[in-house]
């Protein structure tokens, strides 16, 4: 469409025309169009946060796959130099999760939502989150939480392209309903696949920003997830590779309690 328009104006420009003043006048206005014309093809190719998400949800296998998992278990390892890292997370629909770290064969941390609250806890004891901040956790620990952005009044907002370890990617703002809490995603301009994810949450030191790389996506099931996942936070940097995954195989409640 732009590149017909740029011609048509073109055409305009250089057209023999009898009447100087005419074809000045012409002229003018062909190239004060010009920039509004660009601007307008602009923005007609930058897509709305809505299709970048509907984008990404087709590239990782449709909604329709999507929404056929009940629960997920998934089981990832990191090298580091205090030794071997094993993580486990458990999600049920329709937000509950549970995330245990073991290092060098001991418990040191484990997060477990119930769908209400957040219970944390470690070697130096637990804690539990309510209100907000336990809201933001289980968004983003929920299944496909793209798919629930709408029923949970997520607010979604393109914040523009950005460059991501080289490729193009669009920059995609979230905030809770309250606006209590907010975090970003990148999503691959040509793929649709998720690149990033910042994420900032409270905790007793203040607040904590998390920053999470993914790639190496391959298929389970038909859908795909980032086997390699680059995680960057006040802890120091971890490497995580996912090891296998399970779909779907009847995780009870009582796997998510926080009593």
């Amino acid at each position: 469409m732009l590149g017909y328009l740029l011609i048509r104006l073109t055409s305009v420009i250089f057209e023999y025309d009898h009447k100087p003043i005419q074809l000045m006048k012409k002229t003018c206005l062909a190239l004060l169009l010009i920039p509004l014309l660009w601007q307008s093809a602009r923005a007609q190719t930058t897509p709305t946060a809505e299709q970048i998400l509907d984008k990404y949800v087709t590239a990782i296998g449709g909604k329709d796959a999507l929404l056929a998992v009940t629960d997920l278990t998934t089981n990832m390892s990191s090298e580091t130099d205090r030794g071997a890292i094993i993580i486990m997370r458990k999600q049920k629909l329709p937000n509950k999760f549970s995330t245990v770290l073991n290092a060098n064969g001991m418990e040191v941390m484990k997060q477990t939502g119930d769908g209400q609250k957040v219970l944390m806890g470690g070697m130096q004891g637990s804690q539990t989150i309510e209100g907000p901040a336990a809201q933001q956790m289980m968004l983003m620990n929920t299944l496909f939480p793209e798919l629930h952005y709408a029923e949970n009044s997520v607010k979604t907002t393109l914040v523009g392209p950005e460059k991501i370890g080289g490729k193009d990617t669009y920059k995609l703002s979230h905030t809770l309903a309250d606006g209590s809490a907010t975090w970003n995603d990148n999503f691959d301009a040509t793929t649709g696949l998720k690149v990033q994810s910042v994420v900032t949450n409270k905790s007793p030191r203040g607040e904590m920003t998390t920053t999470m790389v993914y790639s190496d996506y391959k298929a389970t099931n038909g859908i795909l997830f980032p086997m390699t996942i680059n995680q960057q936070s006040p802890r120091g940097p971890m490497v995580m590779t996912v090891d296998n995954m399970k779909i779907n195989k009847g995780l009870k409640d009582t796997d998510f309690k926080t009593q």
